[in-house]
């Protein structure tokens, strides 16, 4: 493994298992085995290493529900698919993901901003595509504004991806059926 993949890996590792607050380069290194400057060599700043965490994470993510949404059919299984995608992406990527949630709650910049926030809901657009197909195209949904649903269904699955991640549910698939089900149930019409 090359240097550079050590140091993110441990970095996730250090910031799943201590929190962001308590991360510093100095520990990485201390971790890895190698100088502050050989981590500076590859990450001149915390936020660069922070963003190359953040960025492997959510590329990883998006080629696991790549290879595991169903795209094919009609939107109540494209909701379903959605749903189960993320909680098993979870499920499979726990340390991971307790370091991602600690970075995008707790990474703050010098004037105290919060480094990674989604000014531009882009993690609900998907989301709200589902929605809206489901409404405007196959009308399997009822009417109901797609950006405060999709808003409910991220808030379902990142509150439950803590969860999963540090392992306080045992049964993951009851988990995920029951979400799956409440959210078909909140999105049906009432005459299907």
């Amino acid at each position: 493994m090359k240097t550079k993949d050590k140091i993110i890996q441990k970095s996730v590792e250090l910031i799943s298992q201590f929190g962001y607050v308590k991360f510093s380069i100095g520990n990485v290194a201390k971790e890895v085995q190698v100088s502050k400057g050989v981590v500076n060599y590859h990450f001149p700043q915390k936020e660069l290493l922070v963003a190359a965490i953040i960025t492997q994470y959510f590329e990883k993510a998006a080629m696991y529900m790549g290879e595991h949404m169903i795209l094919e059919e009609d939107a109540k299984r494209m909701l379903e698919s959605y749903i189960e995608s993320n909680l098993r992406f979870v499920a499979e990527n726990k340390a991971e993901t307790l370091a991602i949630t600690e970075i995008i709650r707790n990474g703050r910049n010098e004037t105290g901003e919060l480094m990674f926030a989604d000014e531009n809901n882009d993690i609900l657009k998907p989301i709200i595509e589902i929605l809206q197909y489901g409404q405007e195209v196959d009308n399997s949904f009822r009417n109901f504004p797609p950006d405060i649903m999709a808003r409910a269904v991220r808030n379902v699955i990142d509150s439950f991806s803590s969860t999963i991640a540090k392992d306080e549910i045992s049964d993951i698939d009851s988990v995920i059926n029951e979400i799956k089900t409440m959210f078909i149930k909140a999105t049906e019409r009432s005459d299907s």
